[in-house]
């Protein structure tokens, strides 16, 4: 290479292109980002909507709880299988769907 060395080639590669305002130190001593929450709801909220959409971070926190809740609902029918003789084993998981179904109207 025919260049000078410059400070930014002696960092390391995950820290190249920020500037150290971008940083902080966490409390374990690890060097962050210090927008890393708001990065963090934006890739979630590009996961679930698309990168174009506009959102409210209640949007994004509804959104992950229907899906955590997709996921329990398929729980709960592994689990019918299993109690498929058990009557009150069964009621128990037709009540916790419809918890999951309609939480507003179970509580």
């Amino acid at each position: 290479m025919s260049r000078e060395v410059m400070e930014r080639d002696l960092r390391a590669p995950e820290f190249r292109q920020g500037d150290a305002d971008e940083y902080e130190f966490r409390d374990d001593g690890k060097i962050v980002r210090k927008d890393r929450f708001i990065r963090g709801m934006q890739d979630i909220a590009s996961i679930i909507f698309g990168s174009r959409h506009d959102y409210e971070i209640g949007e994004v926190v509804a959104a992950v709880h229907r899906l955590k809740g997709v996921q329990a609902l398929a729980a709960i029918d592994g689990a019918r299988y299993v109690y498929e003789d058990d009557p009150k084993a069964l009621e128990v998981l037709d009540y916790v769907k419809a918890v999951i179904d309609n939480p507003k109207e179970s509580a």
